[in-house]
């Protein structure tokens, strides 16, 4: 593959050009581009970008036609986490604002499971903080939640649990979990400038231990944590051989008074880039854009399925707001794009 930043400008486009259809056929035949090519990205001009999303934009289409899949999520028990993860506003180490309770009851995150299934979810996952939710009663109380929310609604369920073992996972499945998240935050030769309390490994071993029960996985990470382009590739390729379902995408949204409050929004065409070359690199999977969307794309928003998503975080985060989840509808159905509104 030919280093192709130092060319000149015009014979530069017209080579890259080149390697951006072979990119897309790359892509459209399901096998994905290389590492080699994924670098190569970080040097694409605006103009070159806006020419490679007309085929992220078909990728996406190929493999996930025109549906928008939504996903909603319940902060089912909120901060007092030992972790140190730089980015989070509910570990008990940096002092902000977050809401911090105990875990809800069965009801609440039932009733909140219903609301979620009718403004438009497909998807409903249930996130609590802290390391693990290695408490019994609490892990029971979870269980009889996902066994209502099955028998109840007709949406899929999910759960972010943390650093869950085997034993658990075996549990969660049995009661009717259908997917774990669990994310791997950024990449390995990062991880330590964002996380000191646990490792890598442990999150791997997190992911793999709900792969082993046969559930689904959703793995994904932060972006714009002061990561470099290449490390951005690193973890792209790193889930890529976790053979994963799902990508959750998030932007960072720096919270004051956390270990990240110094970093600004990613601007909005690297936020695309970033998008572009995970469907190029995992051009099959569900690429959700969710954690920073409305800051990062503002107005831009339906950009992003170009780019390649084909899902969304609907209603509201963590610890911050989304918007309307009528207007993401209203979004999607004005782009010719179908919401899902039913598993698939």
């Amino acid at each position: 593959m030919p280093i192709l930043r130092n060319i000149e400008p015009s014979t530069s486009f017209l080579m890259r050009w080149e390697l951006i259809d072979q990119m897309i056929n790359s892509g459209l035949a399901g096998r994905g581009i290389t590492r080699e090519q994924a670098l190569e990205l970080e040097f694409f001009s605006h103009e070159e970008l806006d020419y490679l999303f007309k085929g992220t934009n078909r990728l996406r289409d190929r493999f996930k036609g025109n549906d928008v899949k939504i996903c909603s999520i319940v902060n089912a028990k909120s901060g007092r986490c030992q972790e140190d993860c730089g980015f989070c506003a509910q570990s008990s180490q940096f002092k902000t604002e977050s809401p911090e309770y105990e875990l809800l009851s069965v009801d609440q995150i039932v009733t909140a499971a219903k609301e979620a299934e009718a403004f438009g979810s497909n998807e409903f996952s249930v996130v609590v903080s802290g390391t693990s939710l290695d408490d019994r009663n609490e892990l029971d109380r979870v269980i009889e939640a996902i066994k209502r929310i099955k028998k109840e609604t007709n949406l899929e369920v999910c759960c972010s649990l943390g650093l869950m073992s085997l034993e658990s996972m075996k549990e969660l499945k049995a009661a009717g979990l259908d997917r774990c998240h669990h994310n791997l935050e950024t990449a390995a030769s990062h991880f330590e400038n964002i996380v000191t309390t646990h490792t890598y490994d442990d999150e791997v071993r997190a992911v793999n231990n709900a792969k082993e029960v046969g559930l689904q996985v959703c793995v994904g990470g932060v972006f714009g944590m002061g990561e470099s382009f290449a490390q951005r590739v690193e973890l792209a390729f790193d889930i890529r051989d976790l053979n994963t379902q799902s990508f959750p995408i998030n932007f960072l949204k720096s919270i004051e008074g956390t270990a990240l409050e110094h970093l600004g929004l990613m601007n909005l065409y690297e936020a695309l880039r970033t998008i572009a070359m995970l469907r190029l690199v995992l051009p099959t999977i569900d690429l959700f854009v969710c954690g920073g969307r409305e800051e990062v794309f503002n107005n831009n928003q339906e950009r992003l399925f170009a780019a390649g998503a084909n899902g969304i975080l609907g209603g509201n985060y963590l610890t911050t707001k989304g918007q309307d989840p009528k207007r993401d509808i209203e979004m999607i159905e004005n782009l010719g794009l179908h919401p899902v509104y039913q598993p698939a």
